[in-house]
Parts: structure tokens; C-alpha cells; sequence
């Protein structure tokens, strides 16, 4: 079995929307999920669409964002301000259920 078959492969595309090239590469079996970054992101709306036209191409793709937390917010209007994470690990260490409740 290829080794590409044997890992789950996650990439990004470069915009806000799908271009051909985009569902070709997306369209490939060794790709398990894209990760999206501030250039991926206008608006909570055009990244819903964004989602749809990816999941009407490859329903099974996982879809990640790097959205660290603090300074690393990468999408901003229309989604949650998160703490750092070390913020939330004090927290955790502090109140489990609280740290949960802020991470969700």
C-alpha cells in the first residue's frame, strides 16, 4: 500500500474560493483534510460556502483552521475570541469543567 494511503495527508488551497485546479488537487485520494488560514477567510458567509463547495466535492475531508488562540485568531468577525492555550491550561489545572466550557 502507498504510503500516501497509509497516512492521512492535510494541505491548504491559497484563496476564499474553489478554483479548478482546487478541486482537482482536493479530488486526490491521498488528501484527508484541509487546513484553512486568514487567507482563506472574508466572511463568516463566504466560508460557509467555502465548507459546502468543499464538502460537495469530498464530503470526507476534514476540515481544520489554525486558530491557536490569542494572537493566532485567524478568523475574527463572527467567531469566538479564544485565550491562549496556556491560558486555558492554567485554567484547566484551576477548573476543569470552566476551562472546558471556554474551549467550546
Amino acid at each position: 500500500m502507498p504510503v500516501g494511503q497509509r497516512v492521512g495527508v492535510i494541505a491548504d488551497i491559497p484563496a476564499t474560493e474553489l478554483t479548478d485546479e482546487d478541486r482537482r488537487f482536493i479530488a486526490q485520494p491521498e488528501l484527508s483534510g484541509l487546513i484553512f488560514f486568514a487567507r482563506n477567510y472574508q466572511s463568516p458567509q463566504q466560508l460557509a460556502k467555502l465548507c459546502a463547495d468543499i464538502r460537495a466535492e469530498r464530503p470526507d475531508l476534514l476540515l481544520c483552521v489554525d486558530q491557536e488562540g490569542g494572537r493566532v485568531q485567524r478568523f475574527r468577525d463572527g467567531f469566538t475570541r479564544l485565550p491562549p492555550m496556556l491560558t486555558l491550561e492554567a485554567i484547566f489545572h484551576q477548573d476543569e469543567a470552566r476551562a472546558i466550557g471556554l474551549a467550546r
